[in-house]
């Protein structure tokens, strides 16, 4: 699973025409790099890639009004992960979810 969630699984995105004006009305953006989920409705994005331990949010592919890419980041290793800014409708459901080792203390506890 944390590998699912490393480089190179990526979800692929369509182009669609150019974002509305009223957008910001009607959605919220989230950054990140976009990964698939076994629900093929679903879509994981994983904000803040290059740390360890960056969230990850679970969104309705309905949801989702517009999407567009962004610049690449560089592992230091040289791995580029691509980025993608998703504009997901006000008031739906979603899931933040965080990645952890079972047994080290978190910040949270």
């Amino acid at each position: 699973m944390l590998k699912l969630l490393e480089e190179g699984h990526y979800y692929q995105i369509q182009r669609s025409p150019g974002k509305s004006d009223d957008l910001d009305d009607h959605a919220v953006s989230y950054a990140g790099s976009l990964r698939p989920h076994y629900n093929p409705n679903m879509v994981l994005l994983r904000v803040r890639p290059i740390e360890a331990g960056g969230e990850i949010y679970e969104f309705r592919m309905e949801d989702i009004l517009f999407a567009e890419e962004l610049p690449s980041l560089s592992k230091p290793n040289g791995v580029a992960i691509e980025q993608t800014r998703i504009w997901v409708r006000r008031g739906s459901p979603a899931m933040r979810m965080q990645p952890m080792r079972v047994g080290e203390i978190s910040s949270d506890s």
